[in-house]
């Protein structure tokens, strides 16, 4: 197809927890859309527009990370989507064919929190994480099976990138070494050490030494480091253990994003001193990767337009982006022409209350908590260099985010949300109702959101968008088809048309008692939601018994002494025991009523 008909989109899956049910749903819901409008054009029906949307790119974070691995390859293959009926309750689903499905809803049992409580974990003086993380390990083994077993399309589909990329966030423990260099012939050398990182991949089978591992159906080589990647990018600090990463040292010092803006080559940048061949292994161990990073959209910008400038050669760079500066590389991304960012975020950052500190402030216990949390929140800013990509006007970033009617809070609107995101591992039910939340809020995000201006006059928003724009221009039938005008008066335009769409979109304006308006976007046949049932008051009972077990490892574990000392301790646990499990179901207990999850 010519690039001048190409919509290029980077799908970028912020941090989830066990709300990464959600994201799978929306993920779900996106590529049946694709494959819907695919299917049309290969039957020949002209009232849809003839621009291409392809992916080039994928990645994300933590739970977005998963999810962006399982996307990489479910893309690639024969998918069977689900269904819901209208009664909200009755749904159809090939549960092992829908690897969005398996893993995000199915995990590895209905009840997970029985597998989080079990103690065979915990070993004497060693204590890996508060839960038991071993079933992500049964979800790894199911996702590799999936790979090497899944239903391949016969052919490419037209939607995705032949050589897409693949990148998972980590937070890397161990970290990688630079040397600092100096023109002072007096200075002593100087090192620092860098945790921001991620594991990148290409579907290829063959190195292009850029530092993407080479991954594909019938390339395994590097089938290991990406399911250790997808476990270590989701190891949620403390509550879920640690993982160890493996890759061959190349992939590390060709890549671009290691070199720093090319300051750093393989003699400055240091992975220990047994690493000295390409293929080294370099051993690390990780944590989460939302630590440093929740949202990784502005690296998804920065790799798009690598990939178009050095694979579709349709953008002209006056410099090497490889090893331009942020602000050099600015300038250079306001040339993607015909993209964008898709983030999806089950977590988007909400509004806050900055309190002002009285003079407790600074007592240990309440300022250790809040010191952490103030570092996390600091490297989640300075991930976000260029605040441009969240302009309202800017076609180049749309956020899918939760939302349904009638909750007290925006945040309640997923029940994976509740516990800190480990909610979604209490109930399967939750996980079933946020997976087909994420599908109805993809279906109205495309229907009414993910649209373009029929007639965009500034340049800049007209240059991103421009192949949207000639193909509706070039069929009116499709306009006829798809359009709605908001309360603006507006021509809008879909980006991905929803051809099972039964008529366009309506706005509706309402006037209210106040004098204010009300504007709603009335979609004609909206996919129904599935409705929750609510827990039982007692729900949490029986796992009274199970939190104490797991405490009193823990305890005995921590301070394992020997002889008396091992007694003293046994018996402190047991007394403990009690106050800490009533803490722990108190606190979840009260989050779920204020969810309204809770009868």
């Amino acid at each position: 197809m010519d690039n001048n008909k190409i919509f290029h989109l980077g799908l970028c899956m912020a941090g989830s927890v066990s709300a990464g049910a959600y994201t799978a749903g929306v993920i779900d819901f996106l590529q049946e859309a694709l494959e819907n409008w695919e299917e049309e054009r290969k039957n020949g029906v002209n009232t849809i527009p003839d621009h291409q949307v392809v992916i080039d790119l994928l990645g994300g974070a933590s739970g977005g990370g998963i999810t962006s691995a399982l996307t990489f390859f479910g893309l690639r293959n024969n998918m069977p989507h689900s269904t819901l009926d209208a009664d909200g309750r009755t749904f159809t689903i090939d549960k092992d064919k829908n690897i969005y499905w398996k893993v995000w809803v199915e995990l590895t049992k209905s009840d997970i929190l029985k597998e989080l409580l079990m103690d065979d974990d915990i070993k004497e003086g060693y204590i890996p994480s508060l839960l038991n993380a071993n079933f992500v390990d049964e979800v790894a083994t199911i996702f590799e099976e999936y790979i090497q077993n899944g239903e391949e399309k016969p052919e490419l589909p037209a939607y995705l990138n032949e050589r897409a990329e693949l990148f998972l966030t980590l937070f890397n423990v161990t970290g990688i070494k630079y040397k600092l260099k100096s023109k002072s012939p007096a200075a002593t050398e100087q090192f620092i050490s860098e945790h921001r990182d991620l594991s990148h991949f290409r579907w290829s089978d063959l190195y292009e030494d850029d530092g993407r591992m080479e991954i594909s159906f019938g390339t395994a080589k590097n089938l290991k480091p990406l399911l250790q990647s997808a476990k270590a990018t989701g190891a949620f600090p403390v509550g879920l253990k640690g993982r160890i990463v493996e890759r061959e040292a190349k992939y590390i010092w060709d890549n671009p994003y290691f070199q720093k803006n090319g300051k750093f080559d393989r003699t400055s940048i240091k992975l220990g001193d047994q690493i000295t061949q390409d293929s080294d292994i370099y051993k690390t161990i990780n944590g989460d990767g939302g630590t440093a990073n929740n949202e990784p959209v502005e690296f998804c910008r920065d790799l798009l337009l690598n990939i178009r400038v050095k694979q579709y050669e349709d953008i002209h760079a006056e410099i090497n982006i490889d090893t331009a500066n942020p602000t050099e590389k600015s300038i250079q991304k306001k040339k993607l022409t015909n993209s964008s960012v898709l983030l999806i975020d089950p977590f988007p950052s909400y509004d806050f209350e900055l309190k002002t500190p009285d003079d407790e402030a600074a007592h240990l216990l309440k300022y250790l908590p809040k010191f952490i949390f103030a570092l996390n929140s600091q490297l989640i800013f300075d991930a976000k260099d260029a605040f441009e990509a969240y302009d309202i006007k800017n076609y180049g970033l749309h956020v899918i985010a939760p939302s349904r009617e009638g909750v007290a809070k925006p945040e309640y609107a997923i029940a994976c949300g509740s516990l800190s995101g480990f909610g979604g591992f209490f109930n399967k039910d939750f996980r079933i109702h946020d997976y087909f939340l994420g599908r109805h809020n993809c279906q109205s995000f495309l229907r009414k959101y993910f649209v373009v201006d029929l007639n965009e006059s500034d340049p800049q928003n007209v240059q991103c968008v421009q192949s949207i724009i000639d193909a509706y221009k070039s069929n009116p039938a499709a306009v006829e088809r798809f359009s709605y005008t908001d309360e603006t008066g507006k021509q809008l335009v879909p980006i991905i048309p929803d051809v099972k769409l039964a008529s366009p979109v309506v706005v509706m304006e309402t006037n209210n008692a106040d004098g204010s308006k009300t504007i709603r976007y009335v979609d004609p046949d909206p996919l129904p939601l599935y409705k929750l049932e609510k827990l039982s008051a007692n729900y949490f009972d029986e796992y009274r018994e199970e939190i104490k077990k797991r405490i009193r490892k823990i305890i005995n574990s921590l301070f394992d002494a020997g002889g008396f000392a091992d007694l003293a301790i046994n018996i402190a646990a047991n007394a403990f025991d009690d106050k800490i499990a009533d803490k722990i179901l108190d606190f979840v207990i009260k989050d779920l009523k204020e969810r309204d999850l809770l009868k």
